[in-house]
């Protein structure tokens, strides 16, 4: 017979000498209550020990007024209580009749390859203990013990794992849930992210502060790890800190890779840490709310009104940036509308420049119409950034818009409160094809372009 059933044979003669031990007490119970006349002796041997109490009772006040006879008295039962529950001075140290567990046991990864990755395996496991009470809590409290699961040898694909756990007492019977897992091996793939930024930390900077990214010391970085998880990638950051924040600062931060709904993914990023250079400002303005519409209404219909729960939002940054921003937008989807509607938790569009905003949500309705069309065919298109004259228009210089909206309002509409253009900055002499962009004088009526969308012009310097 071996160590293990040894233990196991002794547990079970432990549980079976408790339960004839219960049944012997009931047992003597029942005879005791059958046998009246024995109880009557009892009466009288229960007087003898009361007086006898008494007198334990009247010693006992007088050695609890010392201090001294109370610590003597409180370690005389405290042995007494620890022989009680052991069943003995043998059994206090080699009784292997106790059980117990430790729970979230880190699982150490060994003999894995550095370019391979494994999936599937789970970061801790429960460990069963059973044992002398002593080896059991001296176990515990050393914490010198480790869970390791050992992948030397194995290849890419599925593999049936054991765990293992090492240096725990060698006569104490350990049990790992779960013992075996099946993990997924793989080799690492790596891939060129582009690196952003997110602020941690932000509600422990003073609200009459806002912070600005003047620079990253690392415009992207590389990434390796499975396939899996590398295309879960939705954006890899550096985490910039703001606790406590009050003036420009530099700080060396930790980079991390999430997927969409923001869970961090195991993954290797090199370089791991990166340096931001950061400004701090306390500069703030009030600017108005605007819609932007995303969508169309249904056909014949059109938005007459827009009401937000706020009108104004307070932006923050530095004065230069905030400068020309004068409103800031709400993103509102009216797609196929046709009646009025309430949202809740409209997104505010944060410009470029704009550290922070006093909140970024807001609630609002739209209020719908019937609408009519009217097609603007001669819209000049304006030129931005750059030099008008260095531009030629190749096949035209004009756009048509078809806008739609209440029907005193387009009937009122002009050319004038309609305005297309081109951004040439940073085009080099030559040909290109550019996105006409179109700005209406009322935000709440919609256009469509009823022309190409794109010209032709020529850069000529």
């Amino acid at each position: 017979m071996n160590k293990n059933n040894k233990r196991r044979d002794s547990t079970t003669d432990f549980f079976l000498k408790v339960i004839s031990k219960e049944k012997s007490k009931d047992e003597n119970k029942s005879i005791h209550h059958k046998n009246s006349e024995e109880r009557q002796k009892g009466e009288r041997i229960i007087n003898g020990v009361i007086t006898i109490m008494n007198f334990i009772n009247t010693t006992l006040d007088k050695m609890l007024q010392s201090t001294v006879s109370v610590k003597i008295l409180s370690l005389l039962l405290a042995g007494v209580l620890v022989f009680t529950v052991s069943g003995g001075v043998d059994n206090i140290f080699s009784s292997p009749t106790s059980g117990d567990y430790i729970d979230s046991v880190p699982i150490e990864v060994e003999g894995l390859d550095d370019d391979f990755v494994v999936a599937g395996l789970p970061k801790t496991a429960s460990i069963g203990l059973v044992g002398s009470s002593l080896d059991i809590y001296t176990a515990k409290l050393s914490n010198n013990y480790s869970l390791y699961v050992d992948l030397s040898g194995l290849g890419e694909g599925e593999q049936t794992v054991t765990l293992n756990a090492r240096d725990f007492p060698s006569n104490l019977e350990v049990f790992i849930v779960p013992q075996t897992v099946t993990v997924t091996i793989s080799q690492k793939v790596t891939k060129t992210f582009d690196l952003g930024y997110k602020f941690i930390n932000e509600d422990k900077l003073d609200a009459k502060y806002s912070v600005s990214v003047d620079s990253i010391e690392h415009e992207s970085v590389e990434v390796r790890g499975s396939q899996d998880n590398i295309d879960k990638i939705y954006e890899v950051v550096a985490l910039i800190d703001l606790d406590s924040v009050e003036d420009s600062f530099t700080q060396e931060c930790k980079i991390k890779a999430f997927d969409r709904s923001g869970e961090e993914l195991d993954v290797q990023i090199i370089p791991s840490t990166v340096k931001a250079y950061c400004s701090v400002s306390n500069y703030s303005k009030t600017v108005s709310l605007v819609p932007e519409y995303s969508g169309n209404t249904a056909e014949g219909y059109a938005v007459d009104t827009v009401e937000f729960k706020k009108t104004e939002v307070k932006i923050y940054g530095s004065e230069t940036q905030l400068k020309n921003i004068d409103s800031i937008k709400v993103k509102i989807d009216i797609s196929d509308l046709q009646a009025d509607r309430s949202f809740k938790n409209l997104k505010l569009i944060k410009p470029t420049g704009v550290n922070k905003m006093s909140f970024d949500t807001v609630d609002g309705s739209v209020k719908i119409v019937p609408a009519i069309s009217r097609v603007f065919e001669d819209i000049d298109i304006e030129v931005k950034n750059g030099e008008a004259s260095n531009v030629r228009f190749n096949d035209t210089s004009k756009v048509a818009i078809q806008v739609s909206g209440k029907a005193e309002k387009i009937n009122a509409l002009t050319e004038e409160n309609i305005h297309a253009s081109i951004d040439i900055e940073g085009l080099e002499k030559g040909k290109h094809e550019v996105q006409v962009e179109v700005e209406l004088d009322d935000k709440m009526m919609q256009f469509a372009f009823a022309s190409a969308n794109k010209i032709s012009i020529t850069i000529r310097k």
